[in-house]
C-alpha cells in the first residue's frame, strides 16, 4: 500500500499579541482544534471506504505495532514509524560517573518527530487567515450516543453530543440555549433542549427533545452570550446565534449504514 500523507487547510483567526507593544503584531490561532482519540480515528478510516477491515481490527493491527514499537524503544533503540520517529532518553544531573538512576532526581524522557512525509504535507498545507476572532460556536462532531453515528443522525429522547469550539452556552438571556430546528423550516418552530448535560467550550452534550418527525432532517442552532473559548467570565451584550453545518436525520436510533450521509449546508 503505498503511503500518501495528504497536505490539509488550516484556518486561523488574528489575535493582537499581547506579549509586545506594537499595535501591528497579531498571532494567528488555529480554529477548529478538535481532539481525536484513536477509537474516532479508527472509525473516520472505516467510514472513508479505503478499507475492508472492520474499526476494531484497525485499533488491533495499530496497537500491535505501537506496544511494538514503544518497547523497543524503551529498550534503547531509535524507532522510525516512517511519519514519526521516537527516542528515549534520560533526564537528570548525575553527580558523580557512577552514580545510579534514581527517581525523582531522574526521569525517563522521551523524543517524537514528523517524518519526511509528513514534513512534505506540512510544506503544501494551505493556511487562510479568516481575520480577527469572532468567537462563534463551530459545531465539527455531532455524535448521536444511541447508536454512534457521527454528523449523520439524531433521536428523540435520546443524547446528542457535540465536539468543537466555543461551544459553551452562557448568558441571561432568555433565548441562550441549543435548540432543535427542521431544515428549510420557520425560526420560531425550533425546539429548545431543556436537559444540558455537559457545558463546556469545547464539548456540549444534551438530550434531544421529543416530538421530533422520524426520517426528518434537521440541524442544530447554536445561542449564546459567550465571548470566548476561555475560562474568563467575559458575556457579550447581545446573544450571538450560529447554525450547524450538518444536516441530521432523525431516526429511531437503529444504525442504518445503508443511508447515504447527508451533505453540508
Amino acid at each position: 500500500m503505498a503511503k500518501k500523507v495528504k497536505p490539509g487547510k488550516l484556518r486561523g483567526n488574528t489575535n493582537p499579541n499581547n506579549l509586545t507593544d506594537d499595535e501591528n503584531d497579531y498571532t494567528l490561532s488555529i480554529i477548529g482544534g478538535m481532539s481525536y482519540g484513536l477509537d474516532d480515528v479508527a472509525q473516520l478510516v472505516v467510514q472513508d471506504g479505503t478499507t475492508t477491515e472492520s474499526k476494531e481490527q484497525l485499533i488491533r493491527n495499530f496497537r500491535l505495532i505501537a506496544e511494538k514499537g514503544i518497547e523497543m524503544g524503551l529498550m534503547g533503540n531509535n524507532i522510525n514509524f516512517d511519519y514519526f520517529t521516537l527516542r528515549f532518553g534520560v533526564k537528570g544531573v548525575f553527580n558523580s560517573a557512577n552514580e545510579p538512576f534514581t527517581r525523582p532526581k531522574h526521569e525517563v524522557t522521551a523524543s517524537m518527530s514528523v517524518g519526511p512525509d509528513v514534513r512534505k504535507a506540512m510544506l503544501e498545507t494551505m493556511v487562510e487567515n479568516m481575520g480577527p476572532a469572532q468567537h462563534y460556536a463551530q459545531m465539527d462532531t455531532i455524535i448521536n450516543t444511541v447508536n454512534g453515528e457521527v454528523n449523520k443522525s439524531l433521536t428523540s429522547g435520546q443524547v446528542l453530543e457535540v465536539k468543537g469550539v466555543n461551544l459553551a452556552l452562557k448568558g441571561d438571556d432568555e433565548s441562550v440555549g441549543i435548540y432543535i430546528q427542521e431544515v428549510g423550516a420557520a425560526d420560531d418552530t425550533r425546539i429548545k433542549a431543556t436537559v444540558v448535560l455537559n457545558n463546556e467550550p469545547k464539548r456540549l452534550m444534551f438530550m434531544v427533545p421529543g416530538g421530533l418527525k422520524l426520517s426528518s432532517m434537521y440541524q442544530l442552532v447554536h445561542i449564546t452570550q459567550a465571548g470566548a473559548n476561555t475560562n474568563r467570565a467575559i458575556q457579550l451584550k447581545a446573544p450571538r446565534i450560529e447554525f450547524s453545518g450538518k444536516q441530521l436525520k432523525c431516526t429511531d436510533g437503529t444504525p442504518d449504514s445503508g443511508v447515504e450521509r447527508p451533505g453540508i449546508l
